[in-house]
């Protein structure tokens, strides 16, 4: 009976669970509050409607999405002659659909320097780029 998006179900139940999570909220008044807006005792029942209504519900108890924040933002921000290799770095990770975390960790272990891809130097980030594109060829190949 679920006549809604899977993917958007499961956007909605994950708000739910960060709403409950935000608010410090206890299961009993949680299950309380799922009760008396949309009258189930489990977010997983809850169809459409039933969900806007209890996110409706907690964000007039104050809760307020955290918005999602771009980790690659700060390639903008960088000198202009660091910004093409950066794009580089950032494309390949979202190609293998890891974040920049993973590309500072590779740094590590290639260069032995623990560092924030905006502090590596030019030579530091050719080499993430080098390594970063060679992993995802060979990820590439063994499909």
């Amino acid at each position: 009976m679920n006549r809604y998006p899977t993917d958007q179900r499961r956007r909605d139940l994950a708000a739910i669970h960060a709403a409950k999570r935000d608010l410090a909220m206890t299961d009993d008044a949680y299950r309380d509050i799922l009760w008396s807006v949309a009258r189930v005792r489990s977010s997983a029942d809850l169809d459409q409607a039933g969900r806007s209504k209890v996110l409706d519900h907690f964000r007039a108890c104050g809760w307020k999405p955290v918005p999602k924040v771009n980790e690659w933002a700060f390639i903008d921000k960088a000198a202009p002659d660091r910004q093409p290799l950066l794009r580089k770095i950032c494309m390949v990770c979202k190609s293998m659909k890891v974040g920049k975390a993973y590309a500072e960790g590779a740094g590590k272990r290639q260069t032995g320097v623990d560092r924030k891809l905006e502090m590596m130097d030019q030579g530091q980030l050719w080499i993430l780029a080098g390594v970063l594109e060679h992993t995802k060829k060979s990820k590439e190949q063994a499909k």
